[in-house]
């Protein structure tokens, strides 16, 4: 029985592909670029392909039984999903699991939360069992501003003040390899969140501690947020990401003690908290 996993070389995929070897699972792996095959496990089959055009799908997916499916944000996610749970459906692919969002619908509207919607309701229509894995807002994406932190003291994500229960993409991770490995988790929507709600000022807080200096809240503005990146993002995705930071200022995205532990059930063991990943970054 082959897994292929789409997105493998990302902060959820690369984890989820070594909990299968693990767990002695055939494993293959599809990617763009040669250079990131060669850098997964030993053991990963690893297929080139694109997903902006099809190519390598129909390999990738023949003598598949489950697909881990990871889209990428951007302005042409949708079509590509779709892409891979045609070639998935076709080559009779028989349990699909999706990386979603907790609510993509939620208003105001998130752009690259909508994109996932027609991919879900292409999966549901595929006729393969399927699990959708809806997460929350990742650690990881922290990593992206930690030299930031470090050399000025500032954390500048805008999340506002309401706070997320921030999950960490190698407890998705394990949940995908329980579901990918295991019965009984067809039709299943897992949302999962990380262990404590974390806000600008905590976050702030929690560098601080660690680091040994002060770390402040750099603030609520999402433009002032996109001016340094704006030369590295695609205008389409930098403003799904303001709209993104602007949501969860007015909402947040707080989990209650029920819906942590039904995570923690997800997952399988403790949820890793945002003070690990602090420490283990600083």
């Amino acid at each position: 029985m082959t897994t292929l996993v789409i997105g493998a070389t990302g902060n959820v995929g690369r984890p989820t592909v070594a909990g299968l070897l693990a767990k002695g699972e055939s494993v293959r792996a599809l990617s763009r670029s040669e250079d990131n095959l060669a850098k997964l496990p030993e053991g990963v089959e690893g297929v080139v392909g694109d997903l902006e055009t099809g190519a390598g799908l129909d390999a990738a997916c023949a003598g598949v039984e489950k697909l881990f499916l990871i889209t990428s944000n951007g302005e042409t996610e949708t079509a590509r999903g779709l892409k891979a749970v045609k070639a998935a459906t076709a080559a009779g692919v028989k349990h699909i699991v999706f990386l979603s969002v907790g609510n993509p619908n939620k208003e105001p509207a998130i752009p690259h939360y909508r994109a996932k919607l027609p991919i879900e309701a292409a999966i549901r229509e595929s006729g393969a069992d399927f699990t959708f894995l809806r997460c929350n807002f990742f650690m990881q994406t922290d990593l992206s501003i930690i030299p930031v932190i470090k050399q000025h003291g500032v954390y500048s994500m805008p999340i506002g003040s309401i706070g997320n229960n921030r999950v960490d993409t190698r407890d998705i991770a394990d949940c995908a390899v329980r579901v990918l490995t295991e019965d009984g988790h067809a039709g299943a929507d897992y949302h999962l969140h990380g262990a404590d709600t974390i806000n600008g000022s905590v976050a702030a807080e929690v560098y601080a501690r660690h680091l040994g200096r002060e770390v402040f809240y750099g603030g609520d503005d999402v433009d002032a947020w996109g001016k340094p990146v704006e030369a590295f993002l695609p205008p389409w995705l930098l403003g799904s990401l303001k709209a993104m930071f602007s949501a969860q200022q007015l909402h947040g995205g707080v989990a209650d003690a029920d819906a942590v532990k039904a995570s923690e059930a997800a997952v399988g063991h403790p949820l890793r908290t945002f003070d690990a990943f602090v420490t283990e970054q600083v």
